[in-house]
Formats: C-alpha cells, structure tokens, sequence
C-alpha cells in the first residue's frame, strides 16, 4: 500500500500573491478616492433635472430595490 504524502496549502500565501498581481495590473495611477468620487459626480449627473414622469419612475425603482439608496439619489 502506498504511503500518503503530506500535502499542504497556505491560502494566506495565495491570497498576498494574487492580491499583488492585481494591484500590479491595476499600475501606479489607480486611485480608488479618484474612483468613487468620479462615480457619485456621474451617479449625481445622470439623475438631475429629471421630469415630472422620469422622477416618477425613477422613485418607483428606487423604491423597489432596482437602484442604490444613495444620498445622491435623494438630493
């Protein structure tokens, strides 16, 4: 019969090793405060100056869930 042979796994390891190779692709200029602040100010634009029916709309789908509760969104 043959012998087991102990086999082990460190997914900490993994983890740091995949993690850095995300953060290399991404390059130097990612900036996620740069991100986010850029997706509110679009987020902010798309659903200004709605009409009377887009607003409508707009709050039913809030209402059901379909869009993010934001403070953008209510402003």
């Amino acid at each position: 019969m043959a012998s087991l042979i102990p086999f082990t796994l460190d997914p900490i390891a993994h983890e740091a090793t995949r993690l850095a190779a995300v953060l290399d692709a991404l390059g130097p200029h990612w900036n996620p405060t740069d991100i986010y602040t850029g997706e509110a100010q679009a987020h902010r634009m798309l659903y200004a100056h709605l009409d009377a029916d887009q607003q409508a709309t707009y709050d039913v789908l809030l209402a059901a869930g379909a869009l993010p509760d934001t403070p953008e969104a209510r402003t």
